[in-house]
């Protein structure tokens, strides 16, 4: 069994709908002229503004300053006279006792108040108004006009053209060449 194909629906969809997409013709007369007028629809894109609004969040940024206790401990640095005993390793020397200046470092612990930046982030709801550009199409009616026939002989004030023909085909110029019968050199 033979499936349908997709293009033979879709030629059956084009089928069904073409008499109310196909231009329309039709005939008028006006002034002993038939004119052949067709009709046909055509979509044209219309835009128009809009006035819309958005809710739209911002961050916003703060920094706050927290205040906190902190021990700090510092060395202290002093000199103190030491005596030290020399040459006691010496076999050939008597050992003796020497002063000297010798750096004591000392900790001491002290208080201090210390500032903590800590960063804080909040959202702010900002409201916008926009002018937005919104494409609709509206459907107006395309119409041409086209002469298919001219007016009768008679309609050009009661004289007959083919009555008269010398004045076939308008009036003769002086540039142009001879009307009479003979062949032109």
């Amino acid at each position: 069994m033979m499936k349908p194909s997709r293009i033979a629906l879709g030629w059956l969809v084009v089928a069904a709908v073409a008499p109310e997409i196909m231009a329309q013709v039709t005939y008028e007369q006006n002034g002993g002229v038939t004119y052949q007028v067709t009709r046909s629809p055509k979509s044209i894109p219309v835009t128009e503004m809009r006035t819309e609004q958005h809710t739209t969040y911002a961050p916003q940024t703060r920094t706050e300053y927290q205040s906190y206790q902190q021990t700090y401990v510092t060395p202290v640095t002093q000199y103190q006279w030491v005596m030290r005993q020399r040459g006691q390793w010496n076999p050939f020397g008597r050992p003796y006792w020497a002063t000297e200046l010798q750096p004591v470092t000392t900790w001491q612990t002290s208080q201090g108040t210390v500032q903590v930046p800590q960063t804080r982030t909040d959202w702010v709801k900002n409201e916008v108004t926009r002018q937005v550009p919104v494409v609709t199409y509206q459907t107006v009616v395309d119409e041409h006009k086209v002469a298919v026939s001219a007016a009768p002989t008679g309609a050009l004030g009661g004289t007959a053209i083919a009555s008269r023909p010398e004045s076939y085909g308008g009036q003769q110029m002086k540039s142009d060449p001879p009307r009479s019968g003979g062949t032109y050199r």
